[in-house]
């Protein structure tokens, strides 16, 4: 998988950038997870839960997560949060697909 090997290449840079920024869980989903990723061209799109309670301070960690994301990947990303997945099809596709690939709720 695709996702895999672009965490391999720096796996606790990684995990810091999750734990510095309270993710609780981060999906990946759509092509990264399959073998219809183009590394020219796709994107990597993610879903973060991050266990800020403050609405606030959670949207300030989820903008800056998504900034240092495109960066550890050199990569466009999208990155949604479970909650504002409101369209039905699109939740369930994404659930269908999805891969976790950070679990901080140990």
């Amino acid at each position: 998988m695709v996702i895999d090997e672009l965490i391999q290449n720096n796996k606790q840079g990684f995990f810091n950038l999750c734990k510095d920024h309270q993710v609780k869980y981060l999906f990946a989903f759509g092509s990264v997870v399959t073998n219809r990723f183009d590394v020219k061209k796709s994107d990597i799109d993610l879903i973060v839960e991050i266990e800020e309670p403050d609405p606030i301070e959670r949207g300030e960690k989820i903008l800056s997560l998504w900034d240092k994301l495109e960066v550890f990947f050199k990569k466009k990303v999208d990155l949604l949060s479970n909650p504002n997945i409101r369209n039905p099809y699109l939740r369930q596709s994404i659930e269908e697909s999805k891969v976790l690939i950070y679990d901080g709720s140990k």
